[in-house]
């Protein structure tokens, strides 16, 4: 096993710690999230989804060039990696709070979803019938002037 270059580890740590920074910032925007739809705030949350996602794009860019890096830490036989593993582990827990809540945000925007489904299911039955009713009542002036 070969040992990484001290400025390759520290390059590592830097791009590990900026990823963490960015995890903490989706787990606020999800944290937010779910405010947004305890108050039904659409707009604001297709906002923040908005947000995350550019987020995570920031977050493939530097898997783009950690990844080299990180195959290069777990090959190499470094005992200067603890930092490394530290936010490692960092980065993982901030992941697992985040897909926690996300799930749950989830649920309720399909619960949310299927309400506003069975409302609309329900304004379209009815529009139906008034258009049904409106078609079977003729509206001619014969109806009304018509002598027997």
């Amino acid at each position: 096993m070969s040992k990484i270059a001290s400025a390759d580890l520290e390059r590592l740590s830097k791009l590990l710690g900026e990823e963490l920074k960015l995890h903490e910032k989706i787990l606020k925007l999800t944290e937010e999230q779910t405010k947004l739809l305890t108050k039904d705030d659409i707009e604001a949350f297709n906002s923040s989804l908005d947000k995350r996602e550019e987020l995570i794009e920031k977050i493939k860019g530097l898997h783009q060039e950690s990844n080299p890096l990180m195959q290069s830490y777990a090959s190499s036989s470094d005992e200067g990696g603890g930092k490394i593993d530290e936010l490692k582990t960092k980065i993982r827990n901030e992941l697992s709070i985040c897909a926690q809540l996300n799930d749950e945000n989830l649920a309720v925007v399909n619960q949310k979803s299927e309400g506003h489904t069975k409302k609309i299911e329900e304004q379209s039955a009815k529009r139906k019938g008034i258009g049904g009713y409106a078609q079977s009542v003729p509206n001619t002036p014969e109806m009304f002037d018509k002598k027997t």
